[in-house]
């Protein structure tokens, strides 16, 4: 527990010295408090989600005749269109 703390204060005081030191003090700033960034992703975010509900949900194919799944059949050849 005693070893716990004094390893806590002796990162405390590298910290503030390489602060000092590199003048990091903007970066942190930029790190923890939100910025330009942080609102960009949250109208994007916003915007995706809208996005999925707006979306309508995959296509499930059913037999009109047997009531029976099934997939949707791609023909091999392409007509031309005259």
């Amino acid at each position: 527990m005693l070893q716990g703390m004094i390893v806590k204060k002796v990162v405390e005081i590298v910290l503030k010295q390489v602060f000092k030191k590199y003048n990091l003090k903007k970066m942190k700033q930029y790190v923890e408090q939100p910025n330009d960034a942080d609102d960009r992703i949250d109208k994007l975010e916003l915007i995706v989600h809208q996005l999925k509900k707006d979306s309508h949900p995959k296509a499930n194919w059913v037999c009109l005749e047997c009531g029976c799944k099934a997939k949707e059949v791609v023909s091999k050849r392409r007509r031309k269109r005259k």
